[in-house]
Parts: structure tokens; C-alpha cells; sequence
């Protein structure tokens, strides 16, 4: 997947020439407009916990049922954003996705999943150290 993040007349010109270029060679595209509500970094700090917060739940025991039978799944870093995540942000802020959370609502939502995490099983996480230098907190 390709993202292109247009601030300004220079970025949004480059754009419409790599849309151009694209349909003169014959590709078919689907393009998506999505206001940017948090950085690619953030981002990327998020479902970077996501994918720790499955390995230390695996790490403990944890597993979930499997919906056709008695097998148990391990997580997931797609399993610990919609089982756990998701529903923290539609109960504390009303939205359904979290590309819809500014920075402010981010940080305090991943602050609420840490909380949880750490009462329900007693696992000790925090933002991880490859990304502490970025801040989820803020006003946009």
C-alpha cells in the first residue's frame, strides 16, 4: 500500500503527476482521501504495542477461543487492536476507528489499554522503547 501525506501546493502537484503517470501506463488505482489526524510515527508506535502486547499475553498463557471448536488461537497484533483496543475508543470517545483520534485522545487511550492490561493480567507494559521518543500526547 502507498500513502501520501499532501501538506502543501508542491506535495499535491506531485501527486497529481504520479495519478496522471499512473492512468498513462494503464494502472488502475483506487485512491482514498483521509485527513491526517496523527503522524505515520505515531502510527506506527501504536500498532507496534499492539504487536508487544500479543507476544507478552502469548508469553503469559493467554489464548482465545477458536470460534469452531475447542482449539485455542494465540494473539495477534490485528486481535489485540479489535478485542482490546477498539472498544476502548468507541466507549471513552465515541469513534469507531483510531485514524479518527487526535493526539490527545491516542495518548489517552493507550494509557486506558495499559491500565487495563496491567489489572486484567497483571503485565506490566509501556509505550516501547524504539518509539519512546515519540509523544502520542498533544493538541492538534
Amino acid at each position: 500500500m502507498e500513502r501520501w501525506l499532501v501538506k502543501n501546493k508542491e506535495q499535491a502537484d506531485f501527486f497529481i503527476r504520479f495519478i496522471k503517470q499512473e492512468v498513462e501506463e494503464g494502472r488502475e488505482r483506487y485512491y482514498s482521501v483521509v485527513r491526517a489526524n496523527r503522524t505515520n510515527k505515531q502510527s506506527n508506535a501504536l500498532h507496534l504495542l499492539f504487536r508487544q502486547m500479543a507476544e507478552e499475553l502469548n508469553a503469559a498463557g493467554y489464548t482465545r477461543p477458536h470460534p469452531w471448536g475447542k482449539m485455542e488461537i494465540p494473539y495477534s497484533e490485528v486481535a489485540v487492536k479489535e478485542i482490546f483496543y477498539l472498544p476502548i475508543i468507541d466507549k471513552v470517545f465515541g469513534k469507531q476507528h483510531s485514524s479518527d483520534l487526535n493526539t490527545k485522545e491516542l495518548s489517552e487511550s493507550v494509557d486506558i489499554l495499559l491500565d487495563a492490561l496491567a489489572q486484567n493480567t497483571g503485565i506490566a507494559m509501556q509505550m516501547p522503547q524504539q518509539v519512546s521518543n515519540i509523544s502520542l500526547g498533544g493538541s492538534q
